[in-house]
């Protein structure tokens, strides 16, 4: 039986965003896939490799994790950083400026750390989120005391940022998210934004960067046909990779925009949607 890779998202996909957990019979139908397929069920997510440990332990991923939106790529084993594309030092250095000058919540991914302020919004939630999982799935994250430190660390090349996120309140006047909006366009930034939580995130990235282009990256080192992937995501960073692929799906609970594009929409995650999918997988093979 030939069955296929099968990417999928991690937050509001298959991870509940009211408790960042996966459903019991979720897991129970990912492991299955994994035993039938030899393991080739894989995740791509926005997250660090640092705040998707617990997952890759939990659902016994084998496969590199495509990481920040697709501006990383690890090996789960080794923790090798098979790939990862670094924000340039002027760019990190405009961007840590304006936050500093706007006092806004900043913190920035490196392939293997969470880098943020001991304020971050982001930052608390992850650390507190799996403070009771053992200490080698816990996120690794480093905290620093400001916005100006980070930048410090930025600038000393302490960490290569592939990706900042701005987390802003759901409920504030968007006059200062647009400013934001209109500086990451101005540096050529790639900027998708998802809500979660009362929160409006914003991710930088460079330009391109997006989770079909990680997803190539990963078809070049397995020497796979990237459409033949199949694909499923929930929000508005999943839209590239779900175009992309001939077999891009999205979950019930999807933003409208990705229900437009997947070519099918398989049941909300409170229903198990990708492990009913991948059950099909597996009875259509």
């Amino acid at each position: 039986m030939k069955l296929p890779y099968v990417a999928s998202d991690l937050d509001g996909t298959i991870v509940l965003n009211s408790n960042f957990k996966i459903l019991n019979e979720t897991v129970k139908d990912i492991l299955n896939y994994q035993e039938k397929s030899d393991s080739k069920f894989m995740l791509i997510t926005g997250r660090t490799f640092a705040t998707t440990k617990v997952y890759v332990s939990q659902l016994d991923i084998t496969l590199p994790v495509i990481g920040c939106n697709g501006a990383t790529i690890t090996d789960p084993i080794t923790r090798e950083v098979l790939f990862e594309s670094v924000i340039d030092l002027n760019i990190s250095e405009k961007l840590l400026d304006f936050a500093i000058e706007n006092n806004i919540d900043l913190l920035f991914y490196s392939a293997d750390y969470l880098v943020a302020p001991k304020t971050a919004e982001r930052a608390l939630y992850f650390q507190n989120l799996y403070k009771d999982y053992e200490k080698s799935l816990q996120p690794d994250i480093e905290f620093v005391e400001s916005l100006n430190d980070l930048k410090e660390v930025i600038m000393n090349k302490t960490y290569n940022p592939v990706k900042f996120l701005f987390s802003f309140p759901d409920n504030k006047d968007e006059r200062l998210l647009n400013k934001t909006y209109k500086l990451l366009s101005s540096l050529n930034l790639s900027h998708p934004t998802t809500r979660m939580q009362g929160r409006i995130l914003v991710d930088a990235m460079n330009s391109g960067i997006n989770k079909a282009f990680g997803l190539k990256m990963f078809a070049e080192i397995k020497k796979l046909n990237v459409k033949d992937i199949h694909v499923v995501g929930d929000n508005n960073n999943d839209l590239e990779m779900v175009e992309l692929s001939d077999n891009g799906c999205c979950v019930g609970n999807a933003v409208e925009p990705l229900k437009k594009v997947a070519k099918k929409v398989l049941e909300s995650i409170d229903e198990n949607g990708v492990g009913k999918y991948l059950t099909s997988l597996l009875s259509n093979g």
